[in-house]
């Protein structure tokens, strides 16, 4: 199968499962922020802590920022096996989630807690103009989804197709620039989910691009569009995300580098 029909076909399926019989449709505009703090160990194993922060808007109005959403602080550690292949794996994760405002209530409503575990396989392809990637990603999860610290175990499969434009040009001073577009879609089963009439988890859309500020901190801002479906199996939120992230790489490491080659004093 050819990289488009990959990416063709999963977006069919998203609408299919979204369009194909009677439902109920809930719209958000919603904010998503992370920061990712990342140093390497070795020349093959680098570690992340991802730091993130959901919120939404609580009416009618457009203010993104109004009510939380969601907290998370999620540990990452990722080997490069070669230059296209790269297996990650995540022994922990805390998160807390909380319902996407549909009415005033829900805005008393306490998040749902969870600890995740994950493990992940990317395999990126290089072409003359642009970059592929098909990412797999496999997740334990583990939340209390009554808040009465019942914690109900469940599995979560998620496959991304990433195409990713490097922008070459002078008036970019050396400093990186890439256009990036993906389509993910997750599955859900286990204990936790079994009686839902429902195995289609979500599908997101993504738009946006990487820039370098520096050497070591990079931005990512995008536009995200969330089709998630419900418990219920007819009812699904459409999600208007502004999604930025803030990397900063080598966060000790390039310490250790001055410490091991002082500069000369000038004299």
């Amino acid at each position: 199968m050819t990289t488009t029909s990959r990416v063709t076909t999963l977006v069919l399926l998203t609408l299919c499962i979204a369009t194909g019989y009677s439902q109920t449709i809930y719209h958000h505009n919603v904010f998503w922020g992370r920061i990712a703090l990342g140093d390497k160990i070795t020349d093959r194993l680098r570690t992340e802590v991802w730091l993130q922060h959901r919120s939404q808007s609580a009416d009618e109005s457009s203010n993104i920022f109004q009510a939380p959403q969601y907290n998370s602080y999620w540990l990452w550690f990722n080997y490069r096996v070669s230059d296209n292949l790269k297996v990650s794996l995540s022994p922990f994760g805390y998160f807390e989630t909380y319902t996407l405002y549909t009415k005033p209530s829900d805005l008393e409503r306490p998040p749902v807690k969870e600890f995740r575990y994950t493990v992940r396989l990317e395999h990126e392809q290089k072409f003359r103009f642009f970059n592929y990637s098909n990412r797999y990603s496999m997740e334990y999860r583990v939340r209390d989804l009554t808040n009465t610290g019942d914690y109900q175990p469940n599995w979560r499969f998620r496959y991304m197709a990433r195409l990713e434009k490097p922008i070459k040009a002078s008036w970019l001073k050396g400093k990186n620039l890439s256009l990036i577009v993906y389509d993910e879609v997750m599955l859900q089963f286990g204990k936790a989910v079994r009686h839902n009439p429902n195995v289609f988890d979500q599908n997101r859309l993504y738009a946006g691009f990487s820039y370098g500020i520096t050497k070591n901190i990079k931005i990512t801002p995008a536009y995200l569009f969330v089709i998630q479906q419900r418990n219920s199996g007819n009812e699904f939120d459409y999600v208007n995300t502004l999604f930025v992230v803030l990397s900063f790489d080598n966060l000790i490491s390039q310490f250790r580098k001055q410490e091991q080659h002082p500069k000369s004093p000038q004299g």
